[in-house]
This record gives C-alpha cells, structure tokens and sequence, in this order.
C-alpha cells in the first residue's frame, strides 16, 4: 500500500524540482511496472492508480503550482511533519521499491532549500522551454544556411551545369526538343541559371520554327510563348545580348504582339545593325502595325 503521508513526488520517485520529461520518463517506467495486466503484487491496482493520480497533477503546470504551493503551506500535514523533522527519516525505497528493487534518487532538499531555488528565476517555466526550443531552432537555421545550404547548392549547380551540356550536345544535333528537355532539368534544379533560360529560350524558337515551316502552327505557337517566358528570363542578366532581343523579338511577332516585338528587334539592330533578317522582320512588323521607321 502508498503511504498516505507521501507527496505526489515522492510516488512517482523523482525530485520537487524535476522537469516535465523526467516526470514523464519516470511515470511511464512505473507504469509499466506496475500496471495489473503485469505486476503480480495484489496491491497492484491500488498502486497503479496512486502513480497515474500524481502523474495527472504533475503533467499539469497549473495544477502542478497549485500542489506545490498546498504542500509548502500544509505545515501541519504528514508531509510538512516529515520535512520540518516531526517524522523520522522515510527511506526512498517505498511500497513498490521494495519488491521490485528499483534504485532510488538522493535525499530531497529541505523546503527552505526549494524556495530559494524556485526564486532563482522570475521567468515562467513554460516561458524558459519556448526560448530553449527558439535558441535551437535557430542555432538550427544559421547552422543549415552556413553549411547545408552552401553544398545544396553546389550541387545543384553542378548537377544543372552537366544538364546544360547534354541540352548544348543535343542542340548540335538539331535535337531541339531532347535539347529544351535537358535545358528545363538544369533550370528546374537551378532556377537562377540565366544562362540555361537563354539557352531555353534559343531552342524553343528553333523548335517553334521547324514545326511552322511543317506546317504545324498551332503545335509552334506554345513554343514560341514558352520562349518568351524564357527569354523575358534570362533578359535580366542578357540585356545587351543580340540573340536575346532577337529571339524575343522573333517569337512575340510571331504570337501577333507587334508592338512589344518592335521594341526588341529594334534593339538587336542597335547592336547588329548588318542582321538582314532582324531588318526584315521589323520592316514587315512596322507595315503591319503602321509605326513608322525610326
């Protein structure tokens, strides 16, 4: 049987200052000790009951408060008899202890002891954890972005720079849709690859070209819109790149946007001014929209 005069601590054998995880730890050990489907004490039940009662105060931080403080108030209690000397010394190895030799913790601390440890620190316990688990998690955050992310990411660029040649070996084979496929993977894995979107972008219109001069115009067109995508992406690092403008140009004459195609045809003349077929191109964009040469 429990002794009646035992504080819920002392059942679950753990100290007035134990965290959450120890009591937890050490409620689960006893429960599985002592639970009647296993113990074969008759006084099993009773005991199971009495570790599962503490257990559901302790857990409890308010309620937890509450007995703490019931228990440093309760000085004409068996338990505040024991701690102020009117109880001889109880030996920790109580009811259950003794007929499942179990090891047991060091003398408690006298309750001056504890309230001057509780005072130690004016920031809520429930408080402390939060900011445990934030420094970690943190530590955590600079840890990845110092090295994980760093070699992430160097593969990522390896692994998107081998895509870009296989996509270059399969555009000198005039495999332009195993070429734009390969290219796609290396932007995928690197978004930030300008160069594999130029080059995404440069395919795709030579795909949109080969089916057009097959006759397959409406097969070209969701090429020649995927270009512009890519091309208005790599147009931030390749603004000065005649294929680039070009290659804008080309596509949006060819999705019937004349006046945004005048712009970049414009602007790859600037910088090739000798392209018969950039002059062409613009030439039969300002007939058809009316704007006049420059």
């Amino acid at each position: 049987m429990p002794d009646p005069g035992e504080s819920y601590y002392e059942i679950l054998n753990v100290r007035r200052d134990a965290s959450f995880e120890e009591i937890t730890a050490s409620y689960r050990k006893l429960a599985k000790i002592l639970h009647p489907d296993v113990c074969d004490s008759p006084e099993a039940e009773e005991l199971f009951k009495s570790i599962n009662e503490a257990y559901q105060i302790l857990k409890d931080p308010k309620k937890r408060e509450a007995y703490d403080l019931a228990l440093l108030e309760a000085d004409e209690s068996d338990y505040g008899r024991y701690y102020n000397g009117g109880r001889r010394y109880r030996d920790p190895r109580t009811w259950y202890y003794a007929h499942l030799h179990q090891s047991y913790h060091p003398p408690r601390q006298s309750p001056e002891e504890e309230r001057r440890k509780t005072r130690k620190s004016s920031i809520p316990r429930i408080l402390q954890v939060i900011l445990f688990y934030a420094t970690l998690l943190m530590a955590v955050v600079i840890l990845f972005q110092l090295f994980l992310l760093p070699w992430l990411n160097g593969m990522a660029a390896a692994e998107a720079r081998s895509m870009f040649e296989e996509g270059n070996r399969w555009m000198n084979e005039a495999e332009y849709q195993k070429a734009i496929e390969s290219y796609d993977h290396a932007v995928t894995r690197l978004p930030g690859f300008a160069e594999g979107w130029r080059a995404k972008g440069l395919a795709e219109i030579r795909k949109a070209e080969d089916l057009s001069e097959r006759g397959l115009n409406n097969q070209a067109e969701s090429y020649y819109r995927s270009a512009v995508q890519s091309l208005n992406r790599a147009y931030l690092s390749f603004s000065d790149d005649a294929q680039v403008l070009f290659g804008l140009g080309r596509s949006l004459h060819a999705l019937g946007r004349d006046e945004e195609s005048v712009i970049y045809l414009k602007k790859s003349l600037e910088l090739r001014p000798g392209d018969p077929v950039a002059k062409d191109l613009l030439n039969q964009t300002r007939m058809k929209t009316g704007i006049p040469a420059a």
